[in-house]
C-alpha cells in the first residue's frame, strides 16, 4: 500500500477573468498617479476644493472595483471542496454528502 497523500488538482484559473481583475485593480492606482488633471481648487461642492472631493470620491470607486475584482477573481479561480475543519478536500463522491448542503 503507498503512503502517498492523495492529492487533488486545482481546476485551471480562466486567465481572461484575472486580467479583468488587474485591470480594475489598476484604474484607481493609474487615476490618482495622474495628479495635474486633479490638482485644482474648482469646482467646489459644499465649500470642499475639487482636489479633495475627488479624492474622497475615489474612496468609493477603489471600494466598488476591489470588491468587484475580488468577486472575478472567486469565479476565474474554482477550488476543490474540504471538509469543514479543512484538513482533507472532498472526493467526487463524498461532495454531495456536504453537511452545508454547498457543492
Amino acid at each position: 500500500m503507498s503512503t502517498t497523500p492523495h492529492r487533488h488538482q486545482a481546476p485551471p484559473a480562466n486567465k481572461g477573468l484575472l486580467a479583468l481583475a488587474a485591470v480594475l485593480l489598476a484604474i484607481p492606482i493609474v487615476a490618482l498617479m495622474l495628479v495635474g488633471t486633479y490638482a485644482k481648487d474648482g469646482p467646489s461642492i459644499a465649500g470642499f476644493p475639487f482636489f479633495i472631493w475627488y479624492q474622497f470620491l475615489w474612496v468609493v470607486i477603489c471600494s466598488v472595483l476591489t470588491y468587484t475584482a475580488y468577486r472575478i477573481v472567486l469565479k476565474a479561480r474554482p477550488h476543490v471542496p474540504m471538509n469543514t475543519e479543512g484538513d482533507e478536500f472532498l472526493d467526487d463522491d463524498r461532495r454531495d454528502q456536504r453537511e452545508d448542503g454547498l457543492r
